[in-house]
């Protein structure tokens, strides 16, 4: 069920209480919700061609002790459209309703690609630095791919306890931070390359001006 969708002209919401409640639930117990259908189709198809036209460029993760490598997006016109669409004040409070972080004041990220067969790989890690609260990340893919599952473990036992794949392009995974929680995504399988908006939802404001210029996830 469609209850957000982030567009040009507006951010749509369409979630009763109830219904909000029950997502804010099945967020404490998976840790994570699915929100489908985030991008309106224009803004998805807007995305999908401005990115290729705004470039990658290599980045190796050195805060990780594997220092995984993926593609970062260059900045650009497709970074400051998303800085504005996730930083809607709407979409905000609608995140701190199904989070119940009230401390949320901004979203922060990049997009990026992982690329089947090129080495770009992930370690677990947890991103409690900088203030952040949440992850958000959001399928720009220009098709479905496969392998990208995302996968959220519990420490010190190393139980995995959610696991998806965000391969349908245009919807987004909305997930938890914590001191006993630690995420991953596995490598991207087959031709098609798994291509994200993700970031963090974090307790500082920032400029709208501002692009998307963190490490991203």
């Amino acid at each position: 069920m469609t209850m957000v969708r982030l567009g040009f002209r507006q951010t749509w919401i369409d979630a009763a209480a109830m219904e909000l409640e029950r997502t804010r639930a099945r967020f404490e117990r998976d840790h994570a919700v699915v929100l489908p259908d985030l991008l309106e189709p224009d803004v998805l198809a807007f995305a999908q061609r401005q990115v290729e036209l705004d470039g990658f460029e290599e980045r190796v993760h050195d805060q990780l002790s594997s220092r995984p490598v993926d593609l970062r997006l260059k900045p650009g016109v497709a970074s400051a459209v998303f800085m504005l669409l996730t930083n809607d004040e709407q979409f905000l409070e609608f995140v701190r309703c199904v989070t119940g972080l009230r401390d949320i004041r901004s979203f922060r990220g990049v997009v990026h690609r992982r690329v089947p067969n090129a080495g770009h790989d992930d370690a677990w890690h947890n991103d409690l630095v900088d203030g952040r609260l949440a992850v958000l990340s959001i399928n720009l893919s220009s098709e479905p791919y496969d392998g990208g599952v995302l996968q959220i473990r519990e420490l010190p036992s190393g139980r995995i306890v959610y696991e998806f794949a965000n391969t349908r392009p245009g919807d987004a995974v909305l997930f938890a931070l914590g001191d006993g929680l630690q995420h991953r995504v596995t490598p991207p399988e087959g031709r098609v390359a798994r291509t994200v908006c993700a970031g963090w939802f974090r307790d500082q404001a920032v400029r709208p001006s501002v692009g998307l210029a963190d490490s991203g996830y």
